[in-house]
């Protein structure tokens, strides 16, 4: 009774612009009351969609729920991690994935078996469409590129999957939506030949004459349609390139070497990247290239169209840097469809051999021969670039979220690769090697499953003395992460690169490291930007100003993980220093910097410092409570901004139609229950 008052009361409720009738924009501790309240709402609405279908009558319930709903997200759930969305798109991801699955797995139920008939295909993209469009989740154009890109895949995944619905919309990292899932738990086999770490690893090298030089490039993300002059503000996903039939403002014009807005790299500022690093780097020893050459348009890629993009860029990268050897992994946007690298046991059709024999033919020219196997199954490889050295290159996107296969059996798609890392590194260990680790996807990240997450730190673990770092790319932010063992100890770090796209509100960037020839460890890094605003003001006539955005030593000269974890208690008793880092994270980037970050976003960039497993915030916990104290003992006049929490990143596009998509594939599974 209380939750139908409940329900009532909040579709009761008149709309507001970005915030779903009767949810406040704070919630209590109580997720289950919270998640009654979406499962309300959710079962409402599809209650009330399947009379429409059946009946063609749109009642008043269904047009009051649409309306608020369509209204209550903004376009940051297309940008943001979940976890870090405010509590009015995350209620809105939550609520529209359950209804979204309610709907289509009764919409399918029926005796005449439409799932297994011939309209099958025709019948799920004429729901999809209509529920894309009345709850304004993306334009037609983009629901219906990315139904056509997935639904054979989806389709398969119901046929042949064992797993419920429910399992879908509990992958969101979203706190009361989630469920426990037994039936996706997994263990990689550790080798018994050290014990759980006792002590914080706290080894300090000194910076010497001899240091590498690491330059690392990430999230590229070549648009060859980016247009200068054209609509930089439009309702897709990916805009810069392509005109309305009406004029454009001023302000609305993409900028000639790249925008703050949703638009990805032009060619001749990736050129100007590559000069730069060069003119700034004299001596390179290594690059890590940490992925994503493709762009956002994840709606309209096609198979050849990201092997021209990956060619061009990889050809670009050898003709700029010459000898210098590289070492290039695959991003989430290289495959197509978008984010999806399937397993051995797949049909022919569905695999992405297709991506792993072309990265092998463009990488072949930095890697040995012996890394080809390897390759070829599955987009992964090592190489031993110096005695005692060692990069393990991994395909890590079988830990991500969007990766439909996930959902068909994580254990065949995710943890194959996870025994060969763990393999890999025993080798090293014997052979006295020390070792770099790249991978695309930071394990903290909230897109990356928390089983594989939670497998990947017991790895690094056991092989801390064996890892000297770990590289990632990803999130678009120019950022860190600092793993814990099950004890507590800090035990190693994932420096993340953040992007030389501009996609969402970053200045193009990229990092040089200085790398210790003996130990490997980073013993400081460099961050070069430059300022879009100042860039495109002078337009095509002048080069941006590359500079030197700052040393990391600025925070600390002791980069070992210890020396990290005592950073992290400093900045939770100094917000200035924290708030400095935050600055950093976000590129200097003038939006963000006009948005500021209030104590909110503050207590979340802490939390995200120091978690390397979503859902395992022991660490946080301690460092967000110190943070607390500090800033409430702060001037109540210290001044914030409103919304700066909702912290866009890039790497999470299009992660709410994706959603809608995921949950079509767990409601239809409903069909053949």
């Amino acid at each position: 009774m209380l939750r139908k008052f409940v329900l009532l009361a909040l579709l009761a409720l008149s709309a507001t612009a970005l915030n779903l009738p009767g949810v406040p924009t704070e919630f209590s501790d109580d997720d289950t009351v919270l998640s009654a309240i979406s499962d309300e709402i959710a079962n409402k609405l599809s209650e009330e969609y399947l009379h429409y279908l059946e009946t063609g009558i749109e009642s008043p319930a269904l047009k009051q729920i649409s309306t608020q709903l369509s209204k209550s997200h903004t376009k940051d759930i297309f940008t943001a991690n979940a976890n870090e969305l405010s509590t009015a798109n995350q209620f809105f991801m939550c609520t529209t994935c359950r209804a979204v699955t309610n709907v289509i797995s009764r919409t399918f139920r029926s005796d005449e078996g439409e799932l297994n008939g011939p309209n099958a295909e025709a019948n799920s993209k004429k729901v999809f469409l209509d529920l894309c469009a009345r709850l304004n989740i993306q334009t037609q154009e983009v629901c219906s590129g990315l139904f056509d890109l997935n639904w054979d895949i989806v389709h398969y995944i119901i046929m042949n999957s064992d797993s419920d619905a429910r399992s879908l919309c509990g992958t969101l990292p979203i706190k009361f939506c989630e469920v426990k899932q037994e039936q996706f738990n997994w263990q990689v086999n550790i080798d018994s030949g050290k014990g759980p770490l006792t002590a914080p690893k706290a080894t300090v090298p000194k910076k010497t004459a001899n240091d590498l030089n690491i330059v690392q490039l990430t999230d590229i993300h070549y648009d060859p349609e980016y247009k200068p002059g054209s609509l930089a503000d439009c309702e897709d996903l990916l805009c810069c390139r392509d005109n309305p039939s009406t004029g454009i403002s001023v302000e609305a014009e993409a900028g000639f070497w790249s925008d703050y807005r949703y638009c990805d790299s032009p060619l001749h500022m990736i050129e100007n990247a590559f000069d730069s690093i060069k003119e700034t780097n004299p001596k390179i020893d290594y690059i890590y290239q940490t992925g994503d050459i493709v762009p956002h348009n994840v709606w309209s890629t096609t198979k050849e169209s990201n092997k021209e993009m990956l060619t061009e860029i990889h050809d670009l990268i050898a003709k700029k840097f010459g000898d210098i050897p590289v070492f290039p992994i695959v991003g989430n946007h290289e495959p197509h469809p978008a984010n999806i690298f399937g397993h051995d046991e797949l049909p022919n059709d569905m695999k992405v051999y297709w991506l792993y024999e072309h990265l092998w033919n463009v990488w072949k020219r930095w890697l040995p021969d012996d890394a080809e196997a390897t390759i070829l199954k599955g987009g992964y490889y090592t190489v031993s670039p110096k005695p005692g050295f060692r990069v393990i290159a991994l395909n890590n996107n079988d830990c991500y979220l969007f990766n439909f296969w996930v959902f068909f059996d994580g254990s065949i798609t995710s943890q194959p690769q996870l025994d060969w890392l763990h393999d890999t590194l025993l080798a090293a260990e014997k052979a006295g090697e020390k070792v770099h680790i790249l991978a695309h996807i930071p394990s903290g990240s909230a897109d990356c499953w928390s089983v594989w997450a939670r497998e990947y730190n017991r790895i690094i673990e056991r092989f801390s003395d064996t890892i000297s770092g770990i590289f990632n790319g990803h999130t678009h932010r120019d950022e860190m992460i600092l793993h814990y063992s099950q004890q507590g100890h800090p035990m190693g770090i994932s420096w993340n690169g953040g992007s030389l796209t501009s996609y969402t509100n970053k200045n193009p960037n990229y990092r040089s490291y200085e790398v210790e020839p003996e130990t490997y460890q980073v013993v400081d890094h460099t961050t070069w930007i430059f300022n879009l605003t100042l860039a495109n003001e002078k337009g095509e006539s002048t080069k941006p100003l590359w500079y030197k955005e700052y040393h990391f030593s600025e925070f600390t000269d002791d980069l070992s993980p210890a020396g990290i974890d005592a950073l992290l208690e400093k900045m939770a008793e100094e917000p200035n220093l924290l708030h400095k880092y935050w600055q950093y994270k976000s590129t200097s980037a003038d939006p963000k910097l006009a948005a500021g970050c209030n104590d909110k976003c503050l207590l979340s960039t802490i939390c995200s410092l120091a978690t390397s497993e979503h859902g395992e915030n022991t660490r946080c916990k301690e460092l967000k409570e110190k943070l607390r104290d500090t800033l409430s003992n702060l001037p109540t006049d210290t001044p914030t901004t409103e919304k700066p929490d909702d912290e866009d990143d890039g790497a999470a596009s299009l992660t709410a139609s994706i959603t809608s998509i995921i949950a079509m594939l767990y409601l239809i599974k409903q069909l053949v229950l």
